[in-house]
């Protein structure tokens, strides 16, 4: 019963001290505070870039925004949450996968970095075809040097690994 007891007063707890005080709400991690940022940032952006947009979200969470035969596919998963920049703040890459009907049209990756708490975006790249990593604030990404319609699309010859970093709020490509 004792051990009851204290089960229940540990719970009661640990629900308590994860709820914002009067509000009855959860308290959201700074990470998934920046995240939900980073989702209604990357719909904002699509839904400019087409047509009376809709947005429907499938069975895994990923968001399509869809209007005039395109569509933008915005994957949670796929958001990249790390420093940039040379404050502590964390900032992100979402990328937004762009189809004309099934076919890949283009990449856009965001990037967005956080100034006083909000996030703002910095730059779009478009020939990037995968973040690989963030490492020491540089960003590490295959890059095709053919566009995606192009029948060489994807060749180990078309694409190439660079290296990009934020300095003096500007995104620049080192080597």
């Amino acid at each position: 019963m004792r051990t009851i007891s204290i089960f229940f007063i540990i719970a009661g707890f640990i629900v308590a001290c994860s709820q914002k005080a009067g509000t009855g709400k959860t308290v959201n991690s700074p990470e998934e505070n920046v995240r939900s940022q980073v989702i209604s940032i990357a719909t904002d952006y699509a839904s400019a870039q087409l047509n009376n947009a809709k947005k429907s979200i499938d069975k895994d969470g990923i968001i399509s925004m869809s209007g005039n035969g395109f569509s933008y596919l915005i994957d949670p998963s796929k958001i990249i949450i790390s420093e940039l920049d040379e404050d502590s703040e964390k900032d992100a890459i979402v990328p937004l996968n762009l189809f004309r009907g099934v076919t890949p049209v283009k990449t856009d990756h965001l990037i967005l970095i956080n100034k006083e708490g909000k996030l703002v975006i910095a730059k779009t790249i478009y020939n990037v075809i995968k973040i690989l990593k963030i490492e020491d604030r540089i960003i590490v990404a295959e890059v095709t040097k053919v566009s995606m319609d192009s029948p060489t699309y994807g060749c180990s010859e078309c694409i190439e690994i660079a290296k990009y970093q934020f300095r003096e709020g500007e995104l620049v490509k080192i080597e």
